[in-house]
């Protein structure tokens, strides 16, 4: 996308502010649009200077004493160096400290430490890993912040918990998947990244020490041309990398999907022999994707066929014999159908981002009937069939343009432009109907306005399109003076046993 900008190899100003140079000027104000603090970004340029590899920590041990973890689900840690520091832990059930466990380290953009906790923790007992997740770091932070923010919540866990200090690993969705990176990229010592949803802070950063990277990615997310360009650039570079797509839109992935990324750390701790070799592990992933593979050559599907085959080389590679494969593989690398389909694929990655630009352009140019009459034709391309590539690219749009409503309401909104506010949540309810954030922000504008009754009323409308953030809603200043309100309290109550969606765009 033509308008943003980014400050290549800058530790300070990175992550995860991505500004576009657009403005737009409503009720004689200037309102600047911020938009990627949810991770948008686009790689396009290989990785390159990466180093040999060396051994370090990115957390250093403190001889002070503290009170070790459990096992099983400690939903909150504070810090002892730092109380305004916390953090969710989860251990499995065998969990005992005569023995190191490989760890790995949430960001989710909102802030919930104990959500993908809550997620994968099934997938920690049975591949035998510490999950961690952190509460502090959100989208819209300096990388300054959120680095120091990730040093003081990992050194505390480190004084806890019997951690491998070899196999250390980061994960984030969105705005986190760049923290999760950004700390891998800049401070070193770790093994592994998984990111979802987004991928590298900047386009063209100096890794000083490798790691495995994997990158998750819904078919229907704003980012899904974004990751996929990043995964082609790192192909020459020794950054061993994979990239998977699952049915979903911008979340954190479905377990199974998830599952897939636990693999491949351990796969990928095998051949760093930092782990013994599991032979029934690599049977299992050789024979899912030769099914996968087979599957897809019974179709006819050559392109899809040769991306299992692929899979299998990059997971695999130097821990069975893949000679088969292989030779399958460069076979059906000289396909034309094959060739035919990358460079269709490419054309269609670069078409995706023109047009991305373009509806990002004219936010500061069109009115509510053009988007309208927009919204409304792609609208008609996925009720047609949604199957097809114009149907995929068009979901990703509005998903796109979802969140580029978001981003231009919050901006307005912390402007104290209550008129541009409105005019993005207008749009935004057009582009996002069943999103229950424009009701929210709404009942934040009427609050703040001091109309009680409006603000209850849009908040009700929240809660029916699935709002379920407690915690968020519960401590937002703008609702102070609705706080004893039973109206208010009677909606608190209800979300309480309401989940945390893992859908940004809902």
């Amino acid at each position: 996308m033509n308008a943003i900008f980014y400050r290549a190899n800058d530790k300070k100003s990175n992550l995860p502010s991505i500004f576009p140079a657009l403005y737009m000027k409503k009720s004689g104000y200037l309102i600047a649009l911020a938009f990627g603090a949810a991770g948008c970004s686009h790689q396009t340029q290989s990785t390159d200077r990466v180093s040999t590899p060396t051994t370090a920590d990115t957390v250093k041990r403190v001889s002070s004493p503290v009170k070790p973890i459990a096992a099983g689900m400690t939903d909150t840690v504070y810090a002892s160096s730092d109380a305004t520091i916390k953090y969710a832990v989860y251990t499995p059930p065998y969990y005992n400290t005569s023995k190191k466990y490989p760890i790995i380290y949430f960001f989710d953009p909102h802030g919930h430490g104990d959500l993908p906790l809550k997620l994968y923790k099934a997938l920690a007992d049975r591949y035998g890993f510490i999950l961690a997740g952190s509460y502090n770091s959100k989208n819209g932070m300096a990388f300054s912040e959120t680095d120091k923010i990730a040093q003081s919540f990992m050194q505390d866990s480190w004084q806890r918990l019997a951690i491998d200090n070899n196999r250390i690993y980061t994960s984030g969705f969105s705005g986190g998947a760049l923290v999760a990176s950004s700390i891998a990229i800049y401070d070193g010592g770790i093994a592994g990244v998984i990111a979802c949803g987004s991928g590298f802070p900047v386009k063209n950063p100096q890794i000083n020490t490798p790691f495995a990277f994997i990158g998750l990615v819904g078919e229907y997310d704003f980012h899904f041309t974004d990751m996929k360009m990043l995964d082609k650039s790192l192909r020459d570079s020794p950054l061993p990398h994979q990239l998977i797509v699952f049915h979903g839109t911008h979340q954190w992935a479905p377990v199974n999907t998830e599952e897939e990324a636990f693999r491949w750390l351990d796969v990928n701790a095998m051949k760093m022999h930092l782990i013994p070799k599991n032979d029934s592990l690599v049977k299992a992933i050789f024979d899912a994707y030769i099914k996968e593979a087979a599957a897809f050559e019974k179709k006819k599907n050559i392109p899809q066929e040769y991306f299992s085959l692929k899979k299998i080389e990059n997971y695999l590679n130097g821990l069975t014999d893949l000679s088969s494969v292989t030779a399958k593989a460069n076979e059906l690398e000289k396909s034309e159908e094959l060739q035919q389909y990358l460079a269709d694929e490419a054309q269609a990655e670069q078409q995706e981002l023109q047009e991305q630009s373009g509806l990002i352009n004219s936010l500061s140019d069109r009115d509510l009937d053009w988007w309208e009459q927009t919204v409304t034709a792609k609208r008609k391309v996925i009720k047609t069939d949604s199957a097809t590539q114009e149907a995929m690219e068009d979901k990703r749009l509005l998903n796109y343009m979802s969140l580029a409503a978001y981003m231009g309401a919050s901006q307005a909104f912390k402007a104290f432009n209550d008129d541009a506010t409105a005019h993005f949540l207008e749009l935004y309810k057009l582009v996002d109907p069943s999103n229950p954030e424009h009701s929210y922000l709404y009942a934040c504008i009427y609050a703040r306005s001091n109309n009680g009754a409006k603000a209850i009323s849009y908040l009700e409308d929240a809660v029916k399109l699935g709002f379920s953030d407690y915690r968020r809603m519960s401590t937002d200043s703008n609702f102070n003076a609705l706080k004893n309100m039973p109206a208010y309290q009677e909606l608190l109550k209800k979300m309480r046993g309401m989940p945390i969606k893992t859908d940004m765009t809902q």
